[in-house]
């Protein structure tokens, strides 16, 4: 599995979303590309009001929370003379350009969330650079120029809502599509301990699982807390990126920015599975 780069314009991403109606659940995109490539980087570009309120503050928490670097400039307010319109302004293409292309030896794929045919250029640049290129937008929403273009992967993200829509909100939080490009739901509170969700696999390593959760925190599944008696050489080789863990709240950490939460697993029908996957 190669190296990908994910390249997010965020404000056309918002009437993506508007336009199917559901909203993508950041953590469960993330895991989507983990489950495909050796290594993801995710790059999320949105305008942004200032002052910077608590909800728009609150949703970048939640891109950091699960991986993404965001770029952000303010909107400028420019006032037509003649006609004494006020035009808001907050284009970030130019900097996803750039950045895509300075970083270009970071990456094996580049994978671009916008159906703006404004990036065309960029997307021929990086196949000169003989890199993989696919686009994800939606139809009625991506430009001609980008669907007829040779050499250009397209997928249709209104085919992914299993894979990558919202599945539980909870408490939820409206946020305001002006200022963060998307107008999203998502949990602004943190767990109870002892209470119950299912995530799906974010990131393997030797000492725990790191889930999706619909609390946009960092989870962590310890090893120890998978209730297996038999002995685990490898974690990496008995997990799949495509598992769903049922698990409980057994520690909030609230002593840094982004809150962490650890859990253990309750579905002994997993347990089973995985103790199968051991013994096979």
């Amino acid at each position: 599995m190669g190296r990908a780069a994910v390249f997010i314009d965020g404000a056309n991403l918002f009437f993506t979303q508007r336009h199917l109606g559901w909203q993508i659940d950041f953590s469960r995109l993330m895991a989507f590309f983990m489950a495909g490539y050796a290594s993801v980087q995710a790059n999320y570009y949105v305008p942004a009001s200032e002052p910077v309120t608590d909800e728009n503050a609150a949703f970048q928490r939640v891109l950091t929370a699960h991986g993404y670097r965001i770029t952000s400039k303010p909107v400028k307010k420019i006032v037509n003379k003649e006609t004494g319109v006020i035009v808001m302004k907050g284009n970030l293409d130019v900097e996803l350009v750039v950045d895509a292309l300075i970083g270009a030896d970071q990456f094996d794929t580049f994978i671009l969330f916008s159906g703006d045919s404004d990036f065309l250029p960029l997307l021929r640049a990086l196949k000169h650079k003989e890199k993989e290129v696919i686009v994800y937008s939606t139809q009625g929403l991506s430009a001609r120029e980008l669907l007829a273009e040779p050499g250009i992967e397209y997928s249709d993200i209104a085919l992914l809502k299993d894979r990558i829509g919202q599945i539980r909100l909870g408490d939820t939080m409206r946020l305001d599509s002006t200022l963060t490009g998307i107008d999203q739901e998502f949990s602004a509170r943190l767990p109870d301990i002892g209470e119950n969700f299912t995530g799906s696999v974010l990131k393997v390593q030797p000492y725990g699982i790191f889930l999706s959760n619909p609390f946009h925190v960092k989870c962590l599944l310890p090893l120890s807390f998978l209730g297996i008696s038999k002995y685990i050489k490898d974690l990496t080789a008995i997990v799949r990126m495509t598992d769903f863990f049922e698990v409980s709240v057994f520690h909030v950490n609230t002593s840094r920015e982004i809150a962490e939460i650890t859990v253990k697993l309750v579905d002994k029908k997993m347990v089973e599975e995985l103790t199968s996957r051991i013994e096979g």
